[in-house]
């Protein structure tokens, strides 16, 4: 069986259905119904998830080591923090 996102998307969307079903069912004669009907989606749901196989892993094709780029200055969290912080206070001194 072949595994795709799509697939696992689906199989985390019956489980969430079921569990709103099982949890948010409504307050009548016919809530227990719907209780039962959302455990049966989550059952199916986990069943369907744990029955996928796991992707296999990509081999690594980098023959050198990654490096991070070097930020400039002003790309620095350094300058701007204190920038934005200035600014919001400002502005929150104006608009008292």
């Amino acid at each position: 069986m072949k595994t795709t996102t799509t697939t696992r998307i689906s199989a985390l969307a019956i489980m969430v259905l079921g569990i709103l079903l099982a949890v948010l069912a409504p307050a009548n004669e016919a809530a227990s119904s719907y209780r039962q009907l959302g455990v049966v989606l989550l059952v199916v749901g986990a069943v369907w998830l744990l029955r996928q196989k796991r992707p296999e892993p990509a081999p690594e094709k980098t023959s050198a080591p990654y490096q991070q780029p070097v930020l400039k200055w002003y790309q620095s969290p350094i300058l701007w923090v204190p920038i934005i912080a200035i600014i919001i206070a400002i502005l929150s001194w104006l608009l008292i």
